[in-house]
């Protein structure tokens, strides 16, 4: 997997999902790549950051999602 610069978040390409949104390294999937991706020791850093996200999804969100 190449280098990567995450795009600026007024691209259209901001939200691309072969990369992670934390750091930006291209994922083998956008699914359970990305999932395979957080949870390696290597990338604790991007599993700290989701992990944070999902708070605050779950906070803004409440009882409406499950995720």
């Amino acid at each position: 997997m190449g280098d990567y610069e995450h795009p600026t978040r007024d691209s259209s390409a901001w939200d691309n999902p072969d990369f992670c949104p934390f750091c930006g390294r291209e994922l083998s999937d956008g699914g359970p790549g990305f999932i395979d991706h957080v949870s390696s020791d290597e990338h604790a850093t991007c599993r700290q950051r989701f992990e944070q996200w999902r708070e605050n999804v779950v906070t803004d969100i409440g009882d409406e999602w499950s995720g």
